[in-house]
């Protein structure tokens, strides 16, 4: 009996560290701001171009900087047309790095992406309206 648990739990532990293999980690350690509002990101294919604290560009966790990003993109939309734009930023960034970044997209015509963030906690009197116009 002592045997059969023990493959068993051989098993066991192959199979959860080959789930930790299959997760694939698309964004960097960084520090995302909390946001309001926004929908949680749908499970669809992706492709996420992260800015780090320091200004440096990667997409899909590898480094490419700003002169090799829209050739990044159009590699990844090729291998996966179907896949979907992420933008993340750490919010020690600069927000002028951010907008160079969302030019540089927009420009390429890759101006239909998302921004990844936080939820911001909400609290009892808080509401998911939008404030009122003209005021």
């Amino acid at each position: 009996m002592a045997p059969l648990i023990d493959v068993v739990f051989l098993l066991l532990t192959f199979f959860v560290f080959a789930m930790l293999m299959m997760v694939r980690a698309q964004v960097l350690d960084i520090n995302l701001p909390a946001i309001g509002g926004g929908e949680p990101a749908a499970n669809v294919a992706a492709v996420a171009i992260s800015l780090d604290a320091s200004g440096g560009v990667f997409v899909d966790g590898e480094q490419v900087g700003r002169d090799g990003l829209i050739d990044a993109v159009r590699a990844k939309l090729a291998a996966t047309p179907d896949a979907r734009l992420y933008l993340a930023a750490d919010t020690g960034g600069s927000s002028g790095d951010l907008l160079g970044v969302i030019d540089l997209l927009s420009r390429n015509g890759f101006g239909d992406f998302q921004l990844f963030g936080t939820p911001r906690e909400r609290g009892p009197g808080s509401r998911d309206a939008a404030p009122p116009a003209g005021g």
